[in-house]
């Protein structure tokens, strides 16, 4: 099958959802973890098809809550939900790509991956107990960099995020004592003392950069596309790592991410070599019984057309792709797609002139990949 270039997403962040529900043909919201990669899938998408895929990265917790009363097509949510809320709210769910919580500083001069912090360290500053970067503890780690006698200014989030969720329960995984200030409250998070709370990855690197002394954490591939300085962090076997496509895909093949199954496997502070601690797929969100399944159909089928590109679906996105046979295993599934009453989902009809006999041939050119 002949591999199309990425697809993307046109972003209608300024126009709210019952608006722009009305106004294009498959709608999404959730999760601002991987917003970027959709956004580069849906662009393309739109062209191939002339159905227009419209993405409102909102956060994690809105993108849950939109899709249990749905009002969008299909949520986005980097904290998957258990099988009891999936059978709770009727929905099928399905991973997309995976990538790295990193964090990122803003200390003039300083080169990406040059400090080194440890997550005691990291937890330290982030409750608030660190308050300058040339702190000795800080300083002592890190012998041959001069440190500047700088404010730390902690910038995070203040909307409900999985990259939230996901940054603080690293913290308290792997550094309880230090982090017991930071209390954790779902998808957002409780900081002590003064900090600079902002809405969205996109504006919580922005803060970063403009910034001198911040630190935050973001995503990966706004590391990449911002150009912004981030940390080396050590791992389990004591191995000091910076963020990379590589650290991300072993910390999936040292947690067998989707070995056997599509439920959810931890991938925090994973006991292999080469691997980046803090990564997570992330998901989608879709009824399992639509109101439509015409729209239900051309949702799934942007998913679909997305999974046959394999690995270059996620190439220069600062994401990591889905373990090969986690891929086709998702291609049948999607294709195969029925509601709960038994009517089929046109994943492969309609204007896609696609046949049941083109995806089997995807899924096998996947598996080869």
């Amino acid at each position: 099958m002949k591999r199309r270039p990425l697809l993307s997403i046109l972003l209608l962040a300024c126009l709210p959802l019952a608006t722009w529900a009305q106004a294009v043909s498959v709608t999404g919201t959730g999760a601002t973890f991987p917003a970027e990669v959709y956004a580069q899938w849906a662009k393309q998408y739109s062209a191939d098809t002339g159905v227009t895929l419209a993405y409102q990265p909102t956060g994690s917790s809105v993108g849950v809550k939109q899709i249990v009363d749905r009002a969008v097509d299909f949520g986005a949510t980097d904290v998957p939900l258990s099988a009891a809320e999936l059978d709770k709210h009727q929905l099928f769910q399905f991973p997309t790509l995976v990538g790295g919580v990193v964090p990122v500083v803003n200390l003039p001069g300083l080169a990406t991956g040059a400090l080194r912090l440890t997550p005691e360290l990291l937890a330290g500053i982030f409750s608030g107990e660190i308050q300058r970067w040339n702190d000795k503890a800080i300083a002592a780690l890190n012998p041959s960099l001069q440190l500047p006698d700088t404010r730390v200014t902690r910038v995070v989030r203040s909307d409900g995020s999985g990259t939230t969720e996901i940054f603080v329960r690293y913290l308290k995984q792997t550094a309880a004592t230090a982090a017991t200030a930071i209390e954790a409250q779902g998808s957002r998070a409780k900081w002590p003392g003064s900090v600079t709370a902002v809405e969205g990855s996109g504006k919580l690197a922005q803060t970063v950069k403009a910034t001198p002394g911040a630190v935050g954490y973001v995503s990966s591939d706004y590391v990449l596309r911002e150009h912004l300085t981030a940390v080396s962090l050590r791992n389990k076997r004591g191995e000091w790592m910076q963020p990379s496509i590589d650290a991300f895909a072993a910390a999936s093949r040292a947690g067998g991410l989707f070995k056997n199954s599509l439920e959810a496997a931890p991938l925090l502070d994973l006991d292999g070599p080469g691997v980046w601690p803090i990564v997570t797929a992330t998901y989608i969100l879709v009824p399992r019984s639509p109101a439509s399944v015409e729209r239900a159909g051309r949702t799934l089928n942007f998913f679909y057309r997305s999974f046959l590109l394999g690995d270059k679906a996620v190439a220069g996105t600062g994401f990591a792709p889905l373990p090969l046979l986690t891929q086709a295993r998702i291609v049948g599934l999607l294709t195969n797609f029925r509601a709960q009453d038994g009517r089929p989902v046109p994943v492969l009809g309609g204007i896609l002139h696609e046949t049941p006999q083109a995806a089997a041939t995807a899924v096998r050119d996947i598996g080869r990949s």
